[in-house]
Formats: structure tokens, sequence, C-alpha cells
């Protein structure tokens, strides 16, 4: 049966992917988002677009319609910027996104959050939803994004029925964060990775995000006002992702480890440098994303599972695949 959807940031990466993945199995998509050329493209496609930045509520409850559901993908990801920015965005931004389904009576929200919010600064294995967070999150974005998964749970007393997903390292096409940066290391003499690249990730294709969000549009109560980890279910070291990948792209890889230290040292510079009156705005890397890559971080999906018949449909060699495959296409059609 066909469904009315609302999708915010539906002119970025995952929301992007969704509303278009929707829009192909025949349902209603409302989307909206901050740029308008992708905008186009979707309305070009056939799918209703207004556009809307969250931070203004006016806009936003103007973009919504009635509808059977919320994807609420929008927000600022980023693991450096200023800490308004990210706190209108991804915090005032879901208020706004609250408010306007009051206005419209849609009673169910599926959020798309983080799962940087159990990142600690050390090894950590197959994390479950019901893990204790740290005590301090690391990054304004992952701060804001736990800010507003709190705010849509405290929903469920209201008779909101709310999901919240956390998705490890998405890739597919629109990607704009992860493939071009890889892309442009694979160009350099040597590709830097951290200790080697031997610390375990998982790693979703944006395909198995789609899956799961019908999934759990199709699920009974019990699988709602839950929190699910998303990924391939598939830990890969960061030189086997980085190496494959590539191999799928057509690309080389010339790894060469960097220790730690170094490249901690190098981004405390870098992130001193962006005080100075002409420095740049924001470092080439962070102490955050050097750490992030140095340390394994891997999580259960057995929740998801056991709720929604979780399984996921795409793994990491036919992620790589299709990922390749988008690219030539995307190319040819340029």
């Amino acid at each position: 049966m066909s469904m009315r959807v609302v999708i915010t940031g539906a002119t970025g990466f995952i929301g992007r992917n969704i509303a278009e993945a929707f829009h192909f199995k025949g349902d209603t998509v409302f989307a909206t988002g901050r740029s308008e050329r992708v905008g186009r493209a979707l309305s070009e496609s056939g799918i209703r677009f207004a556009p809307a930045d969250l931070s203004e509520m006016n806009r936003v409850v103007a973009a919504f319609a009635p509808a059977d559901c919320v994807i609420h993908c929008g927000g600022k990801s980023a693991d450096w910027g200023n800490a308004s920015e990210f706190f209108d965005a991804n915090v005032l931004g879901t208020r706004n996104v609250i408010r306007a389904c009051e206005r419209h009576d849609i009673r169910r929200i599926i959020f798309v959050s983080t799962p940087s919010i159990y990142f600690t600064g050390r090894d950590r294995f197959d994390i479950s939803e019901s893990d204790p967070l740290p005590e301090k999150q690391h990054t304004h974005y992952a701060r804001t994004k736990l800010a507003a998964e709190r705010e849509l749970l405290a929903l469920s007393d209201l008779g909101f029925r709310i999901v919240i997903l956390r998705p490890r390292a998405v890739l597919g096409p629109y990607d704009s964060t992860i493939l071009p940066r890889i892309i442009r290391l694979s160009e350099k003499r040597k590709f830097p990775l951290i200790n080697g690249g031997t610390a375990l990730t998982d790693i979703t294709y944006v395909d198995n995000i789609v899956d799961i969000v019908r999934r759990c549009l199709d699920a009974g109560e019990s699988a709602w006002n839950q929190v699910y980890n998303v990924s391939n279910g598939e830990p890969i070291c960061m030189k086997d992702w980085f190496g494959e990948m590539l191999a799928a792209l057509g690309r080389p890889f010339r790894p060469k480890s960097v220790p730690e230290k170094v490249a901690s040292a190098v981004a405390c510079i870098g992130e001193l440098g962006t005080r100075l009156p002409f420095g740049p705005r924001k470092p080439s890397m962070t102490r955050f994303s050097v750490g992030y890559m140095a340390k394994s971080m891997t999580m259960s999906i057995d929740k998801a599972r056991r709720l929604l018949g979780y399984e996921p449909s795409v793994c990491n060699e036919e992620g790589f695949r299709r990922l390749a495959s988008w690219l030539r296409e995307s190319r040819h059609a340029a």
C-alpha cells in the first residue's frame, strides 16, 4: 500500500536517496531541503519539493503536508564549526519539525541520527543501543544530535511514535563527504592511514537505510519509540575499506601508515590555526576525526534484526560495486 511521507533534508545525501527510493516505489513524497538546485531535480522527477531551512519555523510548517510519517534527515553534519549553527540546525530544526507535525497531525517521526554519540576516544566493539552513553560528547554535531534524539523520544508520552536510527559511515550515490575525501587522498603519492588503518569499523550502504526505514513504517507498535543501530553488519578495518572501495572504483591505493600521535599533533596545530586572524575557517583534519579513524568502533544490529526483521541486503562488496556503477553512470550522463 502506498504511503504519504514528508522527508526533511531531501536535498542532502541520505534524504535524497530515501526520497527517490520512496517515489520510485509509488509513494507520495513531500520533500524539503536547502538546495534549490537539487530541489529542482527532485521536482523534475515528480517529487513534490518545497525549499526550507529547518531553523525557520514558518517555512518548515508551510513545506509540510498531512502524511503518514516524517522521515527527518535534515541537519548540520560536520566535525568542526560554530556551536550555534549546529544548535539551530539540529535542535531548533528538530523542534520546528515537531511543530510542523503537530500542525499537520503527523504522529510518526523517523529520525536519522548518528553513532558519533558513542565515541569515547577508546576502542569499542559490538556497541548496543542500551549501552551507557559517554558523559561527554566530543563534537557539537554529536551533542546536538543527542539532544534532538531526547526531545523526540520524549514525545512518546504525548502519543507520538518515534524511531531513532544511528547509521555508521554511510556510502552511496550523492555522498559529498566521505567519497570525495577518499578519492582526493587516492590521488596523492601516499594514502595516509592512521596506525596503518588497523581500526575496525562498520559501514552502511545507503540502500540499507532505505530498507530499514521501510521496515519501520511496516512494523508493529512494539518496534516504535526505539533506537536502532544500522550498518551492513560486516565490520571491516579501515585499510581494507579504502583499498577495496578504491579497487572497485578503479583508482590507485598506496597506503602509508601515520602514527596516531603524529596525526593528532598536526590536527591540534590546524585547529589552533583557525584562531589566527588570517587562518583557515576549518582545519584540514581535527583531533576528533583522527580519533574516529584511529579507534575501532563496531555496533550490534541485533535489535534491528529482532524487532524489525532487518537483515542488510547490501554487503560491503556489493555496496562498493553499486557505488562504482553509479559513479560511471553519473559521469556518462554529465
